[in-house]
């Protein structure tokens, strides 16, 4: 009776696992930037999402932002996204990110934390959005001159009367720099759900191509 009852026990504890569904998705995408001057920089983003096992369209999105470089080490961002998901309705997004970058010259290692502040909500609805804090923080290490791996960690902080965690990234990727202008990220992703009574867990494979244009004018040798 008494072991029938510690298995009971150990089960309900750890109840959360059965209940836990797994997906493998594929993120790819594509971003240009233009740099006005040595503050300023916009932004144009697009996003396709396959959940169900790469086998169906999760969601499309594209996302404009305005990049302001205060000095060497701190940056702040605002964003604006729509997002298309099949068969429901659009979402909009506004995000503001505040970074944090660390680099020593001759030194391999280096190290951004990124803050961000969003909120997401259907277009045309008056229902509250979904409002989080998320906080990233990422180490890469400059390998060679064609391929830098990096490792970045990322929590997601639910406030809208929630106040709770609710999500773990962990990120494993590679930046390939193809020449001065394009630049390709893959990378391998893990998120988990935390603090929901049906946790979901995705496995991500991502792929993002930027493309970086300057409007500052080379000084003549």
């Amino acid at each position: 009776m008494k072991k029938s009852l510690f298995i009971l026990i150990l089960l309900l504890i750890n109840s959360h696992v059965f209940t836990q569904t797994t997906d493998n998705q594929l993120w790819t995408g594509a971003s240009i930037g233009l740099k006005l001057n040595k503050k300023f920089t916009v932004s144009l983003r697009e996003e396709f999402r396959f959940d169900n096992n790469m086998s169906s369209r999760k969601s499309i999105f594209t996302e404009i932002g305005v990049k302001y470089k205060l000095n060497k080490h701190f940056s702040f961002v605002p964003r604006f996204r729509i997002i298309n998901i099949p068969l429901k309705k659009d979402k909009k997004r506004i995000s503001f990110d505040a970074y944090y970058s660390w680099k020593k010259k001759k030194f391999p290692v280096s190290f951004k934390y990124r803050f961000r502040i969003q909120d997401t909500k259907k277009f045309n609805s008056k229902k509250q959005g979904r409002d989080f804090i998320r906080n990233k923080f990422t180490i890469g290490y400059n390998a060679t001159k064609l391929v830098d791996p990096f490792f970045a960690y990322e929590i997601y902080f639910r406030f809208d009367g929630k106040n709770e965690f609710r999500k773990n990234r962990f990120t494993f990727g590679l930046d390939w720099k193809l020449n001065k202008k394009m630049s390709l990220t893959t990378y391998y992703r893990i998120q988990d759900d935390i603090n929901v009574k049906k946790p979901d867990k995705i496995k991500v494979i991502g792929l993002a191509f930027s493309y970086n244009l300057s409007l500052i004018k080379k000084s003549a040798e």
